[in-house]
């Protein structure tokens, strides 16, 4: 990543900002607040040994939700609560706005 984590903290914010309307006002606060909290680099962050999907940073399980195409997780135990809900909007907005940027580059 080229750009400092804030810069892209701040973009990932203004990203989740513009999905207001399909987000509800609860969990667009929450998630906007832990956008400072996601790593700015995949590398150390836990992963799912069965899927290799990034683990829920609110609750510490897979949800399955980087596989690309969306796939079943044998580890996934389909309990993602509203903490994991805006946690992953959070890391969404972060790694999209740093996979753009590296795009661009």
């Amino acid at each position: 990543m080229s750009q400092e984590p804030e810069v892209i903290y701040r973009a990932a914010i203004a990203w989740l900002e513009t999905r207001a309307a399909s987000l509800s006002a609860g969990l667009l606060a929450e998630a906007l607040a832990l956008v400072p909290t996601i790593p700015p680099t995949l590398v150390g962050m836990p992963y799912c040994h069965a899927c290799e999907s990034v683990l829920c940073g609110a609750c510490g399980i897979c949800h399955g939700l980087s596989l690309v195409p969306p796939d079943f997780c044998p580890a996934d135990q389909e309990n993602m609560g509203t903490d994991c809900a805006a946690w992953w909007q959070a890391y969404h907005a972060v790694y999209t706005l740093m996979y753009q940027e590296a795009r661009h580059e």
